[in-house]
Parts: structure tokens; C-alpha cells; sequence
């Protein structure tokens, strides 16, 4: 018999969903649906309805960069169904991500093409002030009735894992982004920008793309497919990514933003807290390959903040593996990458957010441990 410290803990609602076979795939998602009322318990009829994926970059899908299309169809079927209007939006991570590329190659388009879907893109912003900073959320996020998050479930090589919260960030339009990780160069002050993002747009519901993910140096090309067979879903996007990230081996807290938002109240980060239903062997993932930037937690207290700062990860080219397309150059917040083949890196000014990492499209940027580093015996 459920306690009543059970019924008011946040619910996840896991099942097993081992591949994006449509017919299947609906049926896994309205079971999934169902211990949070189904999806009439959100859309009414005549809503806009904004679903949010993670469109990082025109990617193949078989690298499990951005959320499945058939998944995006699926929901769009069921929004449809009970009578809303389908909105489908995302900033994709570089400053030549955005457009028709990523809309075809993510399955985007024919998601609009088969639904009456439309297409937004996130162009016009509305200026929001938190917490002393300024942010530009796109107008379609803050206009919609209603906010259904569509996170991928991937490691991530800087806040060590994207999910719920974290898919957020692409509400800040294209370029805008820069300016973000200019005033929040480390993993603390990018996760209180994360958790500001959560706090202004506040999804009514989540749905997270478990089917296939990423592990080891995501989110991007340079991250390593994997199979994790699930979906999940909550209205509590903290509560998904505190379950989720503890089955992929993280400890509580570990992954920052979520223990920022915790600490906010603006969600459960403690997975022990938190109600999950449905299939929880579909959480057993096994060993999972983590981010090597872990290090950057487990320098010891002792270490200086100036040395902090010298044993931080920086990227790394592989200069047989560039094309020299520019598209690092064209996302790094401190203008500290020249263009070239191979484009020249300026360590001194690079403040280690990895974005070049996460929209190279040949995946030939990786982390990079340095000689003081080494020498502490900081661990990758």
C-alpha cells in the first residue's frame, strides 16, 4: 500500500522500448502515459502545443544525436488526437545548424509532413531577467499553452549528462548561446543558467528519447551510440534526469544542475525521493561509459582556484579528422579558435565549454588532460 509521503513523491513512468517501430513505439508511449493521467490530463482542445526535441545538429540519426523523429510523430499523433495544435521547435547548437539541414536531417520535416505539425523556428526572442542575469528565450517557448520537453538521453563531455533539464538551453536562440557560456565559463555557473532556464519555462510534461542514446564524450559527434531501450516520462524534469542519471552511474549531486535545482525547489533531484513506475528493469543499463571531463569533480579540496583553472580539460584536434568546415570557430563564445585546416586553438583564452566539441561534425575534437594535470593524478 502506497504511503502518503509515496503519493506525494513526483512520478516517473518508465517502460521498455527496445526500437522506434511506430505502431510499437505508440503503444510503449500511451503506457507510458498512463500513470500520469494520459496525455488528456495536458492537451485540451484548441492548445498550442509546443514540442521541444533536441535538435543539436543535422546529424545522422543512427549516431543518436537528436531526438528520434518517430517519437516526435508519435506525440504529435497523440496531441493531435486530443484536439491540440502541434508546434515543433528547437535552436540546434551552431550558428550553421539552423534551417531546412536540420529539419530534414533530423526527421523533422516529414514529422510535419505527416501530421499537421508546423514547423517554428526560434528566430524572435523575448527578453526574461532572473537571478541578475539577463536571457532570450525564444517566443514560441513562452506563447504556447503548453511545453512538452523531448530530451535524448545522452552523456554530455561539460555537464556530464543532457536530459530533461538540460535540453532547455536550446530555447536561447542560435548565437545568443555564445553569450551565455561567455558570462558562465564553468560547470557551476552553467548549471545555475540551466536551472534559470528551467525556473522561466517550466514544461508541463516530459517524454525522454531513451530508445537509443549516446555514452562516453556526447552529446555530439564525438559521443558513441548506445542502445538503452526506454522511455520515460514525468512532469518533474528533474526528478526524470535524477532517476535516469542514476542508472547511468552517476551519484547524487554529481551532475550539478540537477542538485542546483533541487536545492532551488524547482524539482526532486534526490532519485530515492522519487515514485517510478512501469518497467524498472528498463533502467538497468549495465556499465555505461561516462564523460571523461568526471575528473573535474574529483579534484581534490586542497587545489588552489588558480590551479583549478590550469588542470581544467581543454579540447584537443585531431588534425586528420578536420575538414576545416569551421563550424568550431563559428560556436566558440571567446572568438579563441582561428580558421584554418586545422583551425588554430588559443588554450589561453578557451574556457573549456566544449561547444566546438559538440557541433563538429566529424567528431575529431576530444578533451584533453594536461601535464599538471597528470601530475596531481587528477583521473580521466
Amino acid at each position: 500500500m502506497a504511503t502518503e509521503q509515496d503519493r506525494d513523491a513526483p512520478i516517473v513512468s518508465v517502460a521498455a522500448c527496445p526500437a522506434y517501430d511506430p505502431a510499437a513505439l505508440r503503444q510503449v508511449l500511451t503506457a507510458t502515459l498512463a500513470p500520469l493521467g494520459g496525455i488528456d490530463r495536458f492537451v485540451r482542445p484548441g492548445m498550442r502545443v509546443l514540442l521541444k526535441p533536441n535538435l543539436l545538429a543535422a546529424a545522422p540519426l543512427e549516431r543518436a544525436i537528436t531526438t528520434h523523429p518517430a517519437l516526435v510523430q508519435a506525440v504529435a499523433d497523440l496531441v493531435e488526437e486530443a484536439g491540440g495544435t502541434v508546434l515543433v521547435g528547437d535552436s540546434p547548437g551552431g550558428s550553421g545548424e539552423s534551417g531546412p539541414s536540420v529539419w530534414h536531417r533530423s526527421g523533422m520535416a516529414e514529422v510535419a509532413g505527416r501530421a499537421t505539425a508546423r514547423l517554428v523556428p526560434f528566430d524572435g526572442a523575448v527578453w526574461q531577467r532572473l537571478n541578475g542575469h539577463d536571457y532570450f528565450i525564444a517566443r514560441p517557448m513562452l506563447e504556447a499553452d503548453l511545453v512538452i520537453n523531448l530530451p535524448k538521453l545522452k552523456t554530455h563531455i561539460f555537464a556530464l549528462y543532457t536530459g530533461a533539464v538540460k535540453n532547455l538551453f536550446g530555447a536561447i536562440p542560435g548565437t545568443r548561446k555564445r553569450e551565455v557560456h561567455c558570462r558562465a565559463p564553468g560547470v557551476e555557473e552553467f548549471s545555475h543558467t540551466l536551472v534559470d532556464l528551467l525556473a522561466l519555462i517550466r514544461p508541463g510534461l516530459t517524454i525522454m528519447d531513451g530508445v537509443a542514446g549516446q555514452e562516453g564524450n556526447g552529446p555530439g559527434m564525438g559521443g558513441t551510440a548506445r542502445h538503452y531501450g526506454c522511455l520515460a516520462a514525468s512532469t518533474d524534469p528533474v526528478a526524470l534526469d535524477a532517476v535516469v542519471t542514476q542508472a547511468l552511474g552517476y551519484r547524487p549531486g554529481e551532475v550539478r544542475h540537477l542538485a542546483q535545482a533541487g536545492a532551488r525547489g524547482l524539482g526532486t533531484s534526490d532519485p530515492g525521493a522519487v515514485r517510478v513506475v512501469g518497467d524498472r528493469q528498463a533502467l538497468d543499463f549495465g556499465a555505461v561509459s561516462l564523460p571523461r571531463a568526471r575528473w573535474y569533480f574529483r579534484v581534490p579540496g586542497w587545489v588552489s582556484a588558480p590551479l583549478r583553472g590550469a588542470v581544467r580539460l581543454r579540447p584537443r584536434l585531431d588534425p586528420s579528422a578536420c575538414v576545416g568546415c569551421a563550424a568550431c570557430v563559428e560556436v566558440c563564445p571567446r572568438d579563441a579558435i582561428a580558421p584554418g585546416q586545422p583551425p588554430v586553438f588559443d588554450l589561453d583564452r578557451c574556457v573549456g565549454c566544449f561547444c566546438c566539441a559538440e557541433v563538429c561534425p566529424q567528431g575529431a575534437i576530444a578533451p584533453h588532460r594536461n601535464l599538471i594535470a597528470r601530475l596531481i593524478g587528477v583521473r580521466v
